[in-house]
This record gives structure tokens, C-alpha cells and sequence, in this order.
């Protein structure tokens, strides 16, 4: 028994094996692209054996995965395990309606996210990115309160100038993620300028603090993270 497992075990840590993995979700990526043309009658055939081979073949991976890990309950403890299993259980959704053509092929472009646990810095990266969401929430909880004290501000001195931007608290938001984005945020401003000479202060003290500060600390607090755990990847 122990050789039989060893043998999968052997063949999920073969450069050989994951080379092929990589290849088969990049085959099924450029299928996603393929389906989404309009594809005349007489290939469509091709195309669904080349989806359900591809199926067949993530289903025929994650059953040696499997094996190799000696037990379904430890198999399932790996977080990125369970994510390869639901994806693969998504892709397995049976569709003949023609009306879930759609779903088809919003499933197909899903599959193409196991490419995320084949490469190990791909996987650093999202660990990186989960592990930095206490941090980075903080931040961000920080940049909405002073985005809605701007907010709140904005109505009060522009809601009646610039209504359509700055007409209720609502559409101050939108409006300052617009102007915390840089997007033709000067425009903003020129609407309100003419009224209030020193707007110019209100949009400027807050692309500082927000878009500049804060973001850049967001930033800051990823980089650390990930370059904290750099050395495992290596």
C-alpha cells in the first residue's frame, strides 16, 4: 500500500507533472478565449471534447493528489486543497440548457484560477495579501473616516454648486474615490473653483492625506508582508 502511495507521491512532485499542469489550465484558458467567439457549428463538437478532456484531466489530478496525501482529512486541512476541490466540483456542473451559456462559460473562466496553487509565488502572493487584511483593514478603515469627514464637508460648501457631485453624502464619496483615483479630478474642481477660490485646499489636503498617505501605506504594509515570507519561496 505504502508503494502504491508513494508512486502518486512521486508523480505530484514531478517537475514533469506540474509542468503538465501548467500547460493543461493554460490550454484552458485560451480555450475560455476561444468560446467566446462565435464558433461555426461544425468545430463546436472539437471544442466541447477539448473542454471535457480538460475536465477529465483536473479530475484525474486531484484523485492522485489525493492518494498521495494518504487521507481525505488531511487532504482537505490545506486551504488551497479545498480551493482546487471547488473549482474542479464547479467545472463539473453539468449544462445543456442553452440559456446557461453564460454560466458555461463564466465556469470555464473560473478554472483558470487553479493556475494560482500550481505556482508556488503565485500562492505567496495571495497568502501575502490575506495575511496583510488585519493591517491593511485598519488603513482602510482610517481612509473612510477622513473620506467621509471630506464628504461631509464637500456637501456642505459645494451641494448647492455642484449638485450632481456633491448633492448628498452619497455622491460626495463616489466623487472623492473619483478624485482619490486621479480621474479628471482637476474638472471636479473647476466646477466649484469660480464659487469658491479656495477649493483648490479641500482637494488638494485630501488627495495628500488619502491618496497619497494612506494609499501609500496600504502599499507599505503588502511589501512588508511579502517580503517577510520571501525566503520561503525561494
Amino acid at each position: 500500500m505504502n508503494s502504491f502511495v508513494d508512486f502518486f507521491l512521486r508523480i505530484r512532485n514531478s517537475k514533469v507533472f506540474n509542468g503538465i499542469v501548467i500547460a493543461v489550465i493554460v490550454a484552458s484558458a485560451i480555450y475560455a478565449g476561444v468560446s467566446s467567439y462565435d464558433t461555426p457549428p461544425q468545430y463546436i463538437a472539437y471544442l466541447d471534447f477539448f473542454d471535457n478532456a480538460i475536465t477529465l484531466f483536473f479530475l484525474i489530478e486531484i484523485i492522485i493528489r489525493m492518494i498521495s496525501e494518504r487521507s481525505l482529512i488531511k487532504f482537505f486541512k490545506g486551504g488551497w486543497n479545498i480551493f482546487d476541490f471547488l473549482i474542479l466540483a464547479i467545472s463539473l456542473v453539468p449544462i445543456s440548457n442553452v440559456e446557461s451559456v453564460f454560466v458555461a462559460r463564466l465556469l470555464r473562466i473560473i478554472r483558470v484560477l487553479r493556475i494560482i496553487t500550481v505556482v508556488p509565488a503565485f500562492r505567496h502572493i495571495i497568502d501575502s495579501l490575506i495575511k496583510s487584511i488585519p493591517r491593511v483593514g485598519f488603513i482602510a478603515l482610517l481612509m473612510f473616516i477622513f473620506m467621509y469627514v471630506w464628504g461631509a464637508i464637500g456637501t456642505m460648501f459645494f451641494g448647492t454648486v455642484d449638485p450632481e457631485n456633491w448633492g448628498n453624502i452619497g455622491l460626495a464619496l463616489i466623487t472623492l474615490v473619483q478624485v482619490a483615483t486621479y480621474d479628471d479630478w482637476a474638472a471636479i474642481m473647476g466646477n466649484v473653483i469660480e464659487v469658491y477660490p479656495y477649493a483648490w485646499i479641500f482637494f488638494v489636503s485630501f488627495i495628500i492625506i488619502n491618496a497619497v498617505i494612506l494609499l501609500n501605506m496600504v502599499i507599505g504594509v503588502i511589501v512588508d508582508v511579502m517580503t517577510g515570507g520571501s525566503k520561503k519561496v525561494i
